[in-house]
């Protein structure tokens, strides 16, 4: 996801038409402010805007969550590794701080991610902030998110490894990214009923990426590492998640 994100939803989900021409209408009205999603060219699979929608079992004290909604400014917010008094001051809770990981991979820079969650009828029902920290190594990125919030959200990925009684969920998948005004071939509907590929609105152009990511949730924090294109296996991601359980 593009170095400067959010998260996108790494999951396989299937839209109706109803809620496709939603998203849409959504993605068309948008102007310069630009939308990443719970998966993130490098790491915004969706840069103008991204939508993800949610499963039937996510809820809000307000309704049922069906999409959420993140943004990010365009340059980075931490070039360093900034400490947990002003990452609370910035986004509210304290987060896990790593400087590097056993493999190589180091800080690079970091980013506030500013989230809605919708129901919908596309009011808000919940508001909170994510952390985005980038770790590079050889020109290769990884990212690391971290967010609290109070809604209920089913979980992404199939359970994979585990660490302490933490479930690390894996979510593999090849995103195409295509332009808010792209029309999807009947080759493009099957490819997505069938699950070969997973559709991303909001790209300058069409993209074919391979997306792979973990997840897991501890002490009420949300985790996630993830890479587009990137050089680490599935283990390597795991592994790396465990430094952090």
């Amino acid at each position: 996801m593009k170095e400067k994100e959010l998260k996108q939803a790494i999951s396989r989900i299937t839209l109706s038409p109803e809620a496709k021409e939603r998203m849409m209408d959504r993605l068309k009205n948008q102007k310069e402010e630009k939308y990443v999603m719970k998966t993130k060219k490098k790491m915004v699979l969706a840069v103008a805007a991204a939508v993800m929608i949610l499963g039937a079992s996510a809820f809000a004290a307000g309704g049922m969550i069906t999409g959420w909604y993140g943004s990010s400014r365009s340059i980075p917010d931490y070039t360093s590794l900034p400490t947990q008094e002003e990452c609370v001051k910035d986004v509210g809770f304290t987060p896990i701080l790593k400087e590097d990981f056993a493999n190589g991979y180091a800080f690079d820079n970091g980013s506030i991610v500013k989230n809605n969650l919708t129901d919908d009828s596309g009011s808000v029902v919940e508001k909170f902030k994510s952390l985005v920290f980038r770790y590079s190594k050889d020109g290769d990125m990884v990212e690391l998110s971290q967010e609290q919030y109070e809604s209920q959200m089913p979980q992404n990925g199939t359970a994979f490894d585990e660490k302490n009684g933490v479930t690390i969920y894996l979510t593999e998948y090849t995103n195409k990214m295509v332009p808010p005004n792209y029309e999807m071939t009947e080759e493009d509907r099957q490819a997505e009923e069938s699950g070969a590929l997973v559709f991303s609105w909001g790209s300058d152009q069409v993209e074919i990426k391979q997306v792979r990511g973990v997840n897991w949730e501890k002490d009420g924090t949300h985790f996630g590492l993830l890479q587009i294109d990137g050089d680490l296996s599935a283990q390597e991601l795991a592994d790396m998640a465990k430094e952090l359980i």
